[in-house]
């Protein structure tokens, strides 16, 4: 029996803003302003990723029952 994948819409949002944060913030020669966004970004894609594993919890419970 085959086992259905189980996708969630937060982690195709913050695993991206993630990376984009991590690439603004090690690109060096970033005016500070730039590097304040990037760590708001990061923390941002953080949460998102936190949301997206309750998510995967709730949606893989619900379809196995």
């Amino acid at each position: 029996m085959k086992k259905a994948k189980v996708k969630s819409p937060w982690a195709l949002v913050g695993f991206p803003l993630y990376i984009i944060g991590f690439a603004i913030l090690l690109a060096g020669s970033a005016p500070e302003w730039l590097e304040t966004v990037s760590k708001i970004i990061i923390a941002l894609g953080v949460i998102l990723l936190v949301i997206a594993g309750i998510d995967l919890k709730k949606r893989k419970k619900s379809v196995q029952v």
